[in-house]
Order: C-alpha cells, then structure tokens, then sequence
C-alpha cells in the first residue's frame, strides 16, 4: 500500500445486465475505476471457498492483497456480489452501490446476451454453479430454451430474485445505495452525495455503455402468459420493493422507450 488517500472507496454489487459497464464509464473519468477487475481470478477463488478447497482466511486475504494492489476508487462488477459480506468486513469505510434493473427488461437482456454472444470461458464454467439449473428443471413451456442450450425461465427469474433482495440483508444501509438501472443516468446527485464528491465529475456522456442490441427477445422463446406467470409466482415480492409501478413487461419498457424518444 502506498500510503495515497482515495477520494472515496466503493464496490458495485449490480447484477449483471444492470449497468455495471455504465457505471464504471460515468466514474472512470476522474478516478480509478475499473470494470470486472480480474473477474476470472475473483470467481476461481469464489468457487473454491464455496466447495471448501480454499478457506476463509485466504479469500479475505486475496481480497485485501488485491485491493493493496489496484488501489481503486470504484470497483463495478457483478461478481462482487459473490464476496460482497466479506468486502463489508474488510473494508469498514467501503461503500456499496448496488443497481437493480427489473426482472422484465433483465432475463430479456439476459437471454438476449446468452443467445447472441460467445460467452467467455470462466463465466461459462461458472454458470451452473450460479444458476443451480438442476433444481429449476425445464418444463413443457420453455423448451425453446432448453434447445437453445439455456436455463429454464424460472431458473433465471429466481436468481434475479435471489440478487436483488439479498445486498440490502448484508449491507448496512447507511453504507448502501439502491440505485434503478433505468433512472442511472438521472442519478449523478445521490450518486455523488453518496460518494461524497461532486457531481460534475460524474461523466453522464458515459452512462449508456455497453447496450445491448435486440436480436433473440425472449418472447420469441416463451409465451407471454407462461412469462407473466412465471414474474408472478417467483419475483412478485422483489418487484414489489423495487418497482411497485411495474405491473407487466409493457410497464416495465416504458422509461426505456421514453429515454429513446
């Protein structure tokens, strides 16, 4: 460690498919920012601590050496979600920004992005340990996933849920900050206050990045019905908290069809 004090210290915990790209672009202008800092490494050692080859204390210390080393202001990326309890303990004066994007517009983004990208090699081998697909079984209703070699719709749908709830469980919430996707680039003054720095050094000309382009919509690949079912049995409460607006997949492209406009 060099000694050099950080204008602040905070992790993205976003979901992937949320704006962790966006974010790391609005701040990268003015401050060490990074996106997906040494992903494959971080995810090796998640696994390992979770199957009980690595322990505890060398997570904890992977983490401290890293953070010695990059010496980041801002680290975004959807694997700090896997490690985010021990980054709390860790890091005391860490802060937290979590971006949460509604489950309609986000297994669309998701499969979209399964279904037209080469997925790289340790997020591939990475997956089914994530998504646990063995207890959420294709069914009669989307087997044009399973054909298109994807999880099933409820497979996806709960671990959106499973992300979306569990940060403010770990994160105090003085030390967190919800932040909807949607509403990112309108966000730059409680981003900042948060933050504590101001918010013309916040880049918004650098808050789209890495959009996505339609090509595989999952209605495409599920009926209508059997998706708004399926919203409705495993992401209702979250939805709830997160977007009480949202009532169906027309409520929830409204803000992106209006920020096209």
């Amino acid at each position: 460690m060099d000694g050099q004090t950080r204008p602040f210290h905070a992790y993205c915990v976003g979901d992937a498919k949320s704006g962790t790209a966006s974010m790391t672009g609005m701040l990268e202008t003015h401050f060490r920012s990074a996106h997906e800092p040494e992903r494959s490494q971080l995810l090796d050692r998640v696994v390992a601590y979770d199957q009980g080859r690595v322990s505890r204390v060398r997570l904890d210390d992977y983490l401290s050496e890293r953070d010695d080393r990059m010496r980041l202001d801002f680290d975004s990326s959807w694997a700090n979600y896997f490690v985010m309890g021990r980054l709390v303990a860790l890091f005391p004066d860490a802060r937290f920004i979590q971006l949460v994007r509604d489950c309609y517009t986000w297994v669309e983004s998701i499969v979209n992005h399964l279904g037209t990208r080469t997925i790289p090699r340790d997020v591939r081998q990475v997956m089914d340990w994530w998504f646990k697909p063995e207890l959420y079984p294709h069914t009669k209703d989307d087997r044009a996933l399973e054909e298109a070699r994807m999880h099933s719709l409820e497979c996806y749908l709960t671990r959106w849920r499973n992300q979306a709830v569990r940060p403010s469980n770990e994160i105090a919430s003085d030390r967190l900050l919800i932040v909807r996707t949607h509403e990112l680039s309108h966000s730059f003054e409680p981003i900042a206050r948060f933050l504590d720095i101001h918010p013309e050094l916040i880049d918004g000309a650098r808050s789209h990045w890495n959009k996505g382009t339609k090509v595989k919509p999952i209605l495409t690949l599920v009926d209508k019905s059997y998706l708004e079912e399926t919203i409705a049995r495993v992401c209702q409460d979250a939805m709830g908290r997160f977007f009480p607006e949202v009532t169906c997949s027309e409520d929830a492209v409204k803000p992106y069809q209006r920020a096209e406009l």
